[in-house]
């Protein structure tokens, strides 16, 4: 069943429920604009890599003016229009319904334009599961494609994981990665105020503080299909101010 819901999530519906088996839910959100050149790819490597999990798919978009819409309710997956814009309020609004509409206990962020490979997805949140951690992170730089991140991309990120490990005590190498899985819990008791970009530092940051459990693994990274929606300096300094707030 494919429901769209415009600007905001009504009491009392569209509530799936936690497993009655007891199993586990892990529910993959995917923000999206303009993303048909990558969504129908996407959703098709979730529905095999997670064939063996109590699993959603939750597509967030940004009312997109292509296909993307289409492809993804043909996939089958579950979609909401987001009420903002930018990354972040993206994120903020589909992981809050993951939680209190869809039943998950765990929630992974993830992207539709095919530079995340979905077959990561167990190795971020079987730790998880197995309450080895809250959060767990990928690492691109472990198995990264040749080219598939501009090189001043490269630095700017390196630059700035360098900065939060240092001054927030957070130990990973990728902190901006957008492909990660977290506790639902740690959702509904967050509230996060970041629109675009830095939501991925501020998220680490104030789980951090919480005590949460934050571990990374390797993962693959690949060419994007479609335009890019990060501004490369405008974003960086905005992440770099995030971390400061949050010393």
């Amino acid at each position: 069943m494919v429901v769209t819901i415009h600007a905001g999530i009504p009491a009392g519906t569209l509530t799936s429920g936690r497993a009655h088996n007891g199993e586990k839910k892990v529910v993959v959100v995917i923000p999206t604009l303009n993303e048909e050149g990558g969504i129908g790819h996407v959703l098709d490597r979730i529905e095999k890599a997670l064939q063996h999990y109590n699993y959603g798919v939750l597509v967030v978009d940004g009312h997109s003016s292509d296909d993307t819409l289409k492809i993804a309710k043909n996939k089958g997956a579950r979609i909401v229009m987001q009420p903002g814009k930018g990354y972040g309020d993206a994120l903020r609004s589909g992981l809050g319904y993951a939680c209190r509409e869809m039943g998950a206990d765990v929630v992974v962020m993830a992207d539709g334009d095919g530079t995340y490979d979905p077959f990561d997805v167990p190795a971020l949140v079987d730790p998880i599961l197995k309450n080895e951690s809250d959060v767990v992170i990928g690492n691109r730089f472990e198995r990264m494609d040749g080219g598939a991140m501009p090189f001043i991309n490269v630095v700017g990120n390196r630059i700035l994981s360098l900065v939060a490990r240092m001054l927030l005590d957070i130990d990973t190498s990728d902190t901006q990665c957008g492909l990660r899985a977290m506790r639902a819990e740690l959702v509904s008791r967050v509230r996060m105020e970041s629109e675009g970009m830095p939501f991925a530092t501020e998220m680490l940051a104030k789980y951090k503080k919480m005590g949460a459990r934050i571990s990374e693994v390797p993962i693959s990274y690949r060419a994007r299909n479609g335009n890019s929606k990060m501004r490369r300096f405008r974003d960086g300094f905005g992440i770099l101010r995030t971390i400061i707030a949050q010393v």
